[in-house]
């Protein structure tokens, strides 16, 4: 079972996170996306990064206790200490290790994700402080922003309300590679938080819009899981539909909770029950939050 999950089931517990010698256990993952862009997982959510002549960029960047690993597989890719972080959302196995490479990276990050890392956030029913300046983002904005760097255009659009209401897209345009963060669990139930102004609507929203402007080959790094693609994109959202008029025609027929759970989805679906929910609890989440959806 992969770190992030046993990390994320600790945190839905409420537990403490795991120790650090737990994280020494752990290796960074490297899938190759181009002659200059990498694919990287780690003990917590994805990364994406770019190695070139202007630096590294680096779309998040892991828990602080894998920055050396983190580093040392950058090096070996090529690259050095990142130059530029994006933060994707403010959660902490996305911006762990801002504490560490912010000291002599340029983070930038959605308003809204700053605002929250500078200030105590629960998540999963555990208090977080806030991050210290080396690890707040010192670049914000709040549409989009575009870098030009690595012979490369790289265009952040903050796509709020989602996940979180800091959510950014990152689409690397000539190298045709787009970094969702946790927009897109590829190939599990999506996670959607309402205290950080998370809705079902904005998830569902988000992507459709993201899906008009994907060229069809274009690689997908998803928050978490393995590499994708638009299909297997476009294939999560039409779950996410399908589970929605599932739970809606359970609601006309005048069913429980517990009787549409049991009920359950379309057999197509079930792969999608792993992870971090099953369909059960999917099953739930949409049924109380579907005052949210159009």
């Amino acid at each position: 079972m992969k770190h992030w999950v046993i990390i994320l089931g600790c945190l839905m517990l409420g537990q403490l996170a795991l120790a650090d010698d737990d994280f020494s256990k752990e290796t960074i993952k490297v899938t190759r996306l181009t002659s200059s862009m990498y694919m990287l997982e780690g003990a917590g959510g994805n990364m994406t990064a770019s190695i070139g002549s202007d630096g590294t960029l680096l779309v998040d960047c892991d828990f602080a206790e894998m920055s050396e690993k983190l580093l040392a597989k950058l090096k070996e890719l090529g690259g050095a200490s990142p130059r530029f972080i994006i933060n994707t959302h403010f959660h902490y196995d996305h911006t762990g290790a801002n504490q560490i490479f912010g000291k002599t990276a340029t983070i930038i990050a959605t308003t809204e994700s700053r605002t929250r890392l500078m200030t105590e956030q629960v998540l999963w029913h555990r208090s977080h402080p806030a991050y210290p300046n080396e690890g707040l983002p010192i670049l914000t904005f709040d549409n989009a922003i575009s870098l030009h760097l690595n012979d490369g255009d790289v265009e952040v659009v903050h796509y709020p309300g989602g996940h979180t209401d800091g959510d950014s897209v990152v689409f690397f345009g000539k190298e045709n590679v787009v970094s969702l963060g946790d927009l897109y669990f590829a190939g599990m139930y999506p996670i959607f938080h309402p205290e950080h102004l998370g809705t079902l609507a904005g998830y569902l929203r988000t992507l459709r819009q993201i899906l008009k402007r994907l060229p069809d080959d274009a690689q997908i790094v998803p928050g978490h899981g393995t590499l994708s693609d638009k299909a297997a994109l476009e294939r999560y959202k039409k779950m996410i539909e399908a589970s929605i008029a599932v739970v809606i025609e359970g609601r006309k027929m005048k069913l429980t909770l517990e009787q549409i759970q049991e009920k359950g989805l379309p057999r197509e679906w079930e792969p999608f029950s792993h992870g971090y929910r099953t369909t059960a609890q999917w099953l739930e989440v949409v049924y109380k939050s579907l005052k949210d959806v159009k």
